[in-house]
């Protein structure tokens, strides 16, 4: 065998390892729950969940990237049109939501009485948003502030119930001070692989 062929033969035995190795770097830590009585081909539109701002917003402030709202929107997005649902501004189906849960030194501990119940830190929390829909039919639900810092979740609500019907979440180390777009997507993209939920994948 020459040099050359040895060499070939190598990076062919390698590649598929440094495919697999690279995947794995990419790949979340993700976890999805659903209300197990709710037929999700019904839904066919979306909007997003219109969050209560307060007269005086919270939050890190100078810190936050507004554009990180705006590249993870696009990406949630994206992913629900290849579902097959599309946005509108009328009568959705599903409203959306998402969360990015923060260290909870970040949020002071005098404004725990301002915060609604499952919503102490992560992204409403950051950027003063609250949100109020019902999570009674999800199975082991658990609040923002006990998610990791840096977790994405991404709430799909029930437009006419006000029912939190499929949550997905990443570990994903994510900042919410930064808007690397390509992470933002394949985290988003992993999440969402897991909607619709298949019966026998409830975490």
């Amino acid at each position: 065998m020459t040099p050359f062929s040895y060499i070939i033969k190598s990076l062919a035995l390698l590649l598929p390892l440094l495919i697999i190795g690279g995947s794995c770097t990419r790949m979340a830590d993700v976890q999805s729950a659903y209300a197990p009585s709710v037929q999700f081909k019904h839904y066919q539109t979306f909007a997003w969940y219109q969050a209560e701002v307060p007269s005086q917003p919270v939050g890190v402030g100078s810190d936050f990237n507004p554009l990180l709202d705006l590249r993870i929107k696009a990406a949630i997005a994206s992913e629900l049109v290849k579902e097959g649902v599309t946005p509108t501004a009328e009568s959705p189906g599903l409203l959306v939501a998402y969360d990015i849960a923060v260290d909870p030194k970040l949020a002071p501990a005098a404004l725990d009485n301002d915060v609604g119940s499952g919503f102490a830190y992560g992204y409403s929390y950051w950027y003063g948003y609250r949100y109020h829909y019902n999570f009674s039919d999800i199975p082991d639900y658990k609040p923002i502030d006990k998610y990791s810092p840096g977790t994405l979740v991404i709430d799909l609500i029930d437009a006419s119930t006000n029912e939190l019907i499929w949550r997905g979440a990443a570990t994903a180390n994510l900042n919410p001070t930064q808007t690397e777009e390509t992470s933002i997507n394949v985290i988003v993209a992993n999440i969402m692989a897991q909607y619709p939920p298949v019966p026998d994948t409830v975490y």
